[in-house]
């Protein structure tokens, strides 16, 4: 219920076109639209699937689903996702770990004054060098733009690929690996024709 909460917060405050990471998120986005934030009105704000709002896997999680769950799910193919990995939690978990010898044997108190501290202090540094994670973020996508896109097309041109082929092997990737386990009507056919010209030769 929670992270359905959280859903419904985001999607009544910041609306259209979001793009939300959870561990699970492959398996939460069904969730969301078979609940009551899915195809109704709520809370005067359109519904999810209405605003255009998606849920992926973060990058640390994503590659340990299955690659029919990735070729949907993971940032890395989610246009707009951009540059993010969607793994804030697990940058403060890492940090925590640094702290864990100085409260390992303390009182239960003491386990609260230093976390209390530690969030007090990630909380500064974070707002204090936010403008600089900003700009380093913004220069470092300017830099992918200008060289990768160059390559690009020019990897394009050579191969005489246009934009709409790279769209439509996306799609038809997704759609073999969603149906890479179902054998295919004609091949059926295929293998039963085959059984009975055996059966006829051995009659024969």
């Amino acid at each position: 219920k929670y992270p359905l909460a959280i859903v419904a917060k985001v999607l009544a405050v910041i609306r259209n076109h979001t793009l939300s990471a959870y561990d699970i998120g492959c398996r939460f986005s069904a969730t969301v639209k078979a609940s009551s934030l899915g195809p109704v009105i709520v809370v005067s704000t359109l519904a999810f699937t209405e605003q255009e709002s998606h849920l992926c896997v973060g990058s640390f999680h994503g590659f340990a689903h299955n690659y029919i769950c990735q070729t949907q799910h993971h940032p890395l193919g989610i246009e707009g996702a951009g540059l993010e990995d969607f793994g804030a939690t697990e940058h403060i978990f890492s940090a925590l770990n640094t702290l864990a010898p100085v409260i390992h044997y303390a009182s239960s108190y003491h386990h609260h004054v230093f976390l209390d501290l530690f969030f007090a202090q990630w909380d500064e540094e974070k707002y204090m060098n936010l403008g600089t994670m900003l700009l380093n973020n913004y220069c470092q996508a300017l830099h992918i733009i200008s060289t990768d896109t160059l390559a690009l097309r020019e990897a394009m041109a050579s191969l005489n690929i246009q934009q709409g082929n790279i769209e439509q092997w996306h799609s038809e990737e997704i759609q073999y690996f969603r149906t890479i386990g179902q054998e295919p009507e004609w091949d059926v056919h295929t293998v039963v024709y085959v059984e009975l010209l055996q059966q006829l030769q051995e009659a024969e």
